[in-house]
């Protein structure tokens, strides 16, 4: 649920909601096919999808990100994030932090009633060792209120390991377009360099 509110204050015109730049600052269109770079990796965004980077809180946080947004669907956000945790970063430990906490629930469960996790596997990634889970979480549109209208959202997740710090490169979608746009970001992870 926190991960859509975030995505529609996102997509609502705020790229981090404490984030003292206005969202003009931080947002940059990149043409597609452009190669977009943070100092660990280099991307090429899809054609026509919006990027966003914020190095102020970069800086703060020792997490290099950027935010693909890409069409919505179902009144939920299509977003790709492609991200280096560095040593010391202000979110995890380190990849077996954000594995174990993004893997399953706050229960630990990897199965509930409005949540599904599969296993984690063990991949190579671009020659080097990674590891692949996915989701799918029914998600409420809107939480603070009574309303029980929900979307069920999909993630890939790809985990790549570096001597000082991790990798994320992370796919999120509505189930209705998850299928759509999951081309793209299998693209997007093979033309993804990182550093």
């Amino acid at each position: 649920m926190l991960k859509l509110l975030l995505a529609l204050v996102f997509l609502g015109g705020c790229a981090y909601a404490d984030d003292p730049h206005t969202a003009a600052a931080a947002k940059k269109a990149a043409p597609g096919g452009s190669a977009v770079s943070a100092d660990r990796f280099s991307c090429v965004p899809p054609a026509g999808w919006e990027v966003t980077r914020d190095r102020a809180k970069e800086g703060k946080t020792r997490i290099q990100k950027l935010e693909l947004a890409g069409p919505g669907a179902d009144k939920a956000p299509v977003l790709i994030y492609a991200a280096f945790y560095g040593a010391g970063n202000t979110s995890f430990a380190g990849y077996e932090d954000f594995i174990e906490r993004n893997s399953k629930n706050i229960l630990g469960e990897t199965v509930s009633e409005t949540e599904k996790f599969s296993p984690v596997k063990k991949i190579t990634l671009s020659g080097k060792k990674a590891f692949k889970f996915d989701s799918e979480i029914k998600e409420y549109l809107h939480p603070e209120s009574k309303s029980e209208e929900s979307v069920v959202i999909k993630e890939d997740f790809y985990v790549v390991p570096a001597g000082d710090g991790f990798f994320v490169l992370h796919y999120y979608s509505p189930a209705s377009a998850f299928k759509k746009h999951l081309p793209v970001f299998k693209k997007f992870v093979a033309a993804c360099k990182l550093r």
